[in-house]
């Protein structure tokens, strides 16, 4: 059991190396994706950062520790609780943040959303930033949400073993991670099969 959840994870971790790119979009999730996504616009290998913030996740974005929230505070105080979701995007000093349109299957609608509104008609590469076993569906619906851009190149670059909620190395000792493990894998599978 061990060794084919520890398989099925190696499978859905489609991560590579950071590399530079036109632009940074991190999934909405666990805050250690955030920190690693901001981390990496830190450092220069994209001039442009999109963060999703889901519903509940902006009472800890000030967490960051960035300069501003770009309105989003603001935003959050105009907006139905059950319509929140926001992409906040750092971009040469300048944050802002703007609504998304919020539908089901959230990833599939975070995918949409970037490819809707994120996304800069310029824009050639982008790294998404996300959990290391949530990468392989993330892939596939940006892929999908880009279709009618297929010169866009996709690199998926996961949260670090080190910082991540769910570890590779403790799938052994720990079932609520073989259990996220094992949920992702059938989420993945209903996304592939479903077209969403």
């Amino acid at each position: 059991m061990i060794d084919a959840v520890q398989t099925i994870f190696d499978f859905l971790n489609v991560s590579e190396p950071p590399r530079p790119c036109d632009v940074i979009f991190v999934f909405a999730g666990n805050e250690e994706r955030k920190f690693v996504g901001l981390d990496l616009w830190k450092r220069g290998y994209a001039p442009e950062l999109i963060l999703s913030v889901a519903r509940f996740e902006w009472r800890r974005f000030n967490n960051l520790g960035l300069e501003s929230d770009g309105g989003l505070i603001e935003l959050v105080g105009r907006t139905r609780p059950d319509r929140r979701h926001f992409f906040v995007r750092c971009d040469a000093g300048q944050i802002s943040c703007m609504l998304t349109r919020k539908a089901c299957f959230g990833t599939r609608n975070e995918a949409r959303e970037f490819a809707r509104i994120g996304k800069k008609p310029a824009t050639r590469s982008i790294m998404v930033v996300s959990t290391s076993f949530h990468l392989r569906r993330a892939r596939l619906v940006l892929d999908r949400a880009l279709r009618h851009a297929p010169d866009i190149e996709i690199h998926c670059v996961a949260v670090p073993e080190s910082r991540a909620h769910v570890r590779r190395s403790e799938l052994a000792a720990s079932w609520a991670a073989r259990r996220a493990v094992l949920q992702e894998f059938a989420k993945y599978f209903v996304y592939l099969v479903g077209r969403f």
